[in-house]
């Protein structure tokens, strides 16, 4: 018995592990920066801005200014029971994900990926 044990776990490990496809979105961009005083300035820069979804991570390319992939995004609980997924880099740079909606920003500037509908 413990050698067919043994012999299930080794077929187990053997097989290959299959990760989820990366999936490509559309989204609404918009780009908000944050004034010393304060002041909040958001304006939609981009209706078709590409973005790319691999599950644990997301990658975007804000502007045409290069592409920038999230850290591996963690499971966080909303007081309401709902989720939201993020990440915080070194340099303070925040990623999440929530519903359809995807925001990279810092403690100035953001950009918002919302509306998002799987490219065609």
């Amino acid at each position: 018995m413990l050698k067919k044990s043994l012999i299930s776990i080794i077929i187990l490990f053997a097989l290959p592990l299959t990760a989820s496809a990366a999936q490509n979105f559309q989204c609404s961009v918009t780009h908000n920066t944050e004034g010393d005083d304060g002041t909040v300035h958001s304006e939609r820069i981009s209706a078709n801005g590409e973005l790319t979804d691999s599950g644990s991570t997301f990658s975007i390319s804000p502007e045409g200014k290069g592409i920038v992939t999230s850290p591996e995004l963690k499971t966080v609980k909303t007081p309401d029971g709902g989720k939201i997924f993020t990440a915080k880099t070194i340099d303070g740079m925040v990623f999440a994900k929530f519903g359809d909606s995807y925001v990279m920003r810092n403690a100035k500037e953001g950009y918002v990926y919302s509306d998002c509908k799987p490219a065609s």
